[in-house]
């Protein structure tokens, strides 16, 4: 018992301390580092009955539940305290003992297909456990980009519609490049118009003004269908407007002025392109449905907003969002680096799909709000990072923000790094991270808001993790994990201290427990394929006692009386009903230790109370069965069960191990497995019921213990068999034989040594005449007494 008070103290120590903050502290300012409190009671348990019910599962209740009950939030072996079965008509019930330090239990309940479902339970006098709700699994879908929705979240935004070509007034319609700068909207120029028209097969290089502020109450639009090239242009009151099949091309950078007016500065209709070397736009709007490509700094600031809608890309290389604007995607992103300052927000909406290489979001008020599809090589947060869909981030660092991950969706990285974060983990949210924490940081609180009737929320640590740090139960916790949620870390196992960083339902496996329903914004990644669990046998292993049996194999006469020709080491395990009442399986361990015989010698069993129409099988690791005394290696045919192991010692031994100072042959140690067609009564097969014989020479010349009667193939002979006289198995004529108390067979307890060559027992063993001739009365343990060591193997 002091093995199992140890590991359950070990687990009393780490829950009690889940209490304490979680950037750690606990440390008794008394006990050096690596000591436990003197004060501390390591038997220190209470009792408690538990009952659990069957769960409800998806199309009606199982047959049965497998029910772990654990009391600790580490769901590992070293904690379970109760487990067994419970069903519609009978639900698990049973009487544990727990560390007095334990506030709840948790209840693991696994139905037959291997679904499984945890509940926490504060922990009573008596705790009364309902059925757990247990959804079918879905079929895995990886998502791999966002997926088309009528359904977005992208507000709403300025709209144009593509003029008709011929409303153009003739001076407004740009074919050639004009002689000298063109500015649009010009008050007293003749060009004067409200709304200017590149048309297709033009290609205009330079000398277009758009600022439009000659005249700021007509906000004129450029319409280009055709082709323009411009240096570094900047967008005033104007509107600059490609149609679809228009290019604009900018060598330098495109500006545009925080004006007031009601069109955009920019609009790209879908079809429409820019080519720019560098942005920056201040306030305004900005609308883009076709294709903007900027090879250098997107810069926006102030209260500009920025709308890329459904089908459309814009890329850059540097892309930095600065004050209070806003950045609004259902397209495609691309960037190599994309900065979030000040206020600003960026909102991927559900059909925007992002790339990037780097992501910063650098302040507490900035803010991603992720709904679509996200691959991001490395992001840096302050701010907050709401995921609502799909987010894969290779290296993940957060100082001081808040990551909120909703219901269905995941957030997948390779490397994450969190340093005083908030986490909020929705019902079936998923965090998967194959590095955790690998920095160190610290203060972070996890919490979950999944109800009792929700799917539990997952975050999944593959490869490594630090969430606590110590060996002790004061250690310190730098990750507090809060609420329903399962937190998986396959080499936390023997880590019973974090068990302080789990409270109100949190709980640690070492493999995911939970399936999250498939959904198009986590991949499929939640998704688990459990393996089915074994139908509850009712059955467990008992092993048995050792017995050497030796036989002398010169039967009826004495002949040299060593009782070495054939010494077996054996051992019976039995697979026992729980009542102890049946028994389903016999394995018969067996090793041939020594064959001080001259003869052909097979060895075997008969169970005198089992009919050989109940074996369903006998299997046995000795392949080497040859032919001899026994048919074959399969059971024989007849009333009673009777099974071969060997047909010849030449097939085990190639010495007689019988020799003293000769060279010895190395033994093998062999298994005999026979499983019966229906369980057994336990009576039937205790040692004493099985029937051990040699069959030398042929098969119906037989040596049994004293007592055993021959099997069907054996003959009886002329002499007396009475099982009335227990030490004189005999088979002879005259008292001489009768009265002598020989036996050609022994079964001893224990390993048993065995006289050397044509060394008489009698005379080996002290005592063993006084042992037979008292009927077993006098010196019952002869053979672990007195001996002359002379004449033993």
């Amino acid at each position: 018992m002091r093995k199992i008070y140890l590991l359950l103290a070990a687990v009393a120590l780490a829950v009690s301390s889940c209490q304490k903050d979680a950037d750690g502290g606990g440390k008794s300012p008394t006990e050096p580092p690596g000591t436990i409190p003197a004060d501390f009671d390591w038997k220190t348990i209470q009792d408690v009955s538990v009952t659990v019910a069957a769960p409800v599962a998806e199309g009606g209740t199982p047959a049965y539940s497998v029910i772990r009950v654990y009391a600790s939030p580490i769901l590992s072996e070293e904690n379970v305290v109760a487990r067994g079965v419970a069903t519609a008509a009978a639900p698990f019930s049973t009487a544990v003992s727990i560390p007095a330090g334990a506030r709840n239990l948790y209840v693991q309940t696994t139905l037959p297909d291997g679904r499984k479902a945890v509940k926490m339970v504060a922990a009573g006098a008596s705790v009364n456990v309902p059925g757990a709700a247990m959804a079918a699994a879905a079929s895995p879908k990886a998502r791999v980009a966002a997926k088309a929705s009528s359904v977005s979240s992208m507000p709403d935004y300025p709209t144009m519609t593509e003029p008709d070509a011929g409303s153009f007034a003739p001076q407004a319609v740009i074919s050639t490049t004009p002689s000298k700068n063109f500015n649009l909207g010009a008050k007293e120029s003749e060009y004067a118009a409200a709304a200017y028209y590149i048309p297709a097969g033009a290609v205009i290089d330079g000398n277009i003004n758009l600022n439009g502020n000659y005249d700021p109450n007509k906000q004129p639009v450029l319409y280009v269908k055709g082709k323009l090239n411009l240096a570094s242009p900047n967008i005033g009151y104007a509107t600059l407007a490609i149609l679809p099949g228009g290019e604009v091309s900018i060598s330098g950078k495109l500006t545009a002025q925080n004006v007031a007016k009601d069109l955009p500065a920019l609009y790209v209709f879908p079809g429409g392109k820019l080519t720019v070397a560098e942005v920056s736009f201040s306030g305004r709007e900005a609308v883009n449905l076709g294709t903007v490509e900027v090879t250098g700094k997107l810069d926006l600031n102030n209260a500009l907003k920025f709308y890329n809608g459904a089908g459309s890309v814009l890329t850059a290389a540097t892309f930095k969002y600065s004050n209070t604007g806003g950045l609004f995607n259902d397209g495609k992103i691309a960037a190599g680096e994309l900065e979030f300052n000040s206020t600003a927000a960026f909102e991927n909406c559900e059909n925007g799909e992002l790339t990037a290489d780097y992501v910063k979001f650098a302040n507490r008020t900035t803010k991603f709000y992720q709904k679509g599809a996200a691959d991001i090589e490395e992001m840096y947060v302050i701010g907050e990072v709401y995921v609502n869909c799909y987010t894969y981030v290779n290296t993940l660092k957060v100082e001081g923000g808040s990551i909120y991950i909703a219901s269905g969706a995941a957030l997948v990285t390779e490397t994450a790094d969190f340093n005083n974060v908030k986490a909020e983990f929705a019902a079936g949210s998923l965090f998967i991270a194959q590095d955790f924490g690998p920095a160190q940081g610290g203060k972070n609180t996890f919490t979950s808001k999944a109800g009792e009737s929700d799917v539990t929320p997952v975050l999944r640590f593959e490869q490594s993790s630090f969430y606590s740090k110590g060996d002790q139960y004061w250690s310190q916790a730098y990750t507090a994990f809060t609420g329903r949620m399962e937190v998986v870390d396959p080499h936390a196992e023997n880590k019973f201290y974090v068990a302080k960083c789990f409270t109100d339902g949190a709980y640690l496996s070492l493999s995911q427990l939970t399936n999250i329903p498939e959904s198009d914004c986590n991949g499929g990644k939640g998704q688990i394929t459990p393996d089915p669990e074994p139908e509850p046998d009712p059955f467990e292993l008992v092993e048995g006692q050792v017995y050497t049996y030796c036989f002398e194999d010169n039967w009826p006469w004495f002949g040299d009386y060593d009782m070495n020709d054939i010494v077996v080491v054996s051992r019976i395990d039995r697979m026992l009903s729980k009542d102890g009442g049946k028994v389903s399986e016999l394995t018969f361990n067996w090793e041939l230790r020594a064959a001080g015989t001259t003869y052909d010698i097979a060895y075997g069993v008969q169970m005198d109370r089992v009919q050989s129409t109940n074996i369903a099988s006998a299997e046995s690791s000795h392949k080497g069965f040859g032919s001899g005394m026994f048919v074959s290696q399969n059971p024989e045919s007849g009333k009673n069960a009777v099974i071969p192991f060997f047909n010849d010692t030449k097939e085990l031994l190639s010495t007689s191990n019988t020799w003293k100072g000769h060279t010895a042959s190395p033994t093998v140690k062999h298994t005999t497995k026979v499983t019966f067609s229906q369980p057994v009564d336990a009576a039937a097969v205790k040692d004493s019921e099985m029937n051990f014989f040699i069959a030398v020479k042929s098969r119906s010349n037989e040596v049994h213990m004293p007592g055993y009667a021959p099997t069907e193939s054996g003959v009886i002979g002329k002499g007396s068999f009475l099982p009335s006289d227990p030490y004189k198995f005999y088979i002879a004529e005259g008292d001489q034989a009768k009265h002598n108390y020989m036996m050609w067979a022994l079964m001893i307890p224990g390993e048993f040594s065995y006289p050397a060559e044509t060394k008489d027992i009698r005379v080996a063993y002290k005592y063993f005449m006084d042992w037979a001739s008292s009927n077993g009365t006098q010196h019952t343990e002869w053979y672990l007494e007195e001996t002359d060591a002379d004449k033993i193997y």
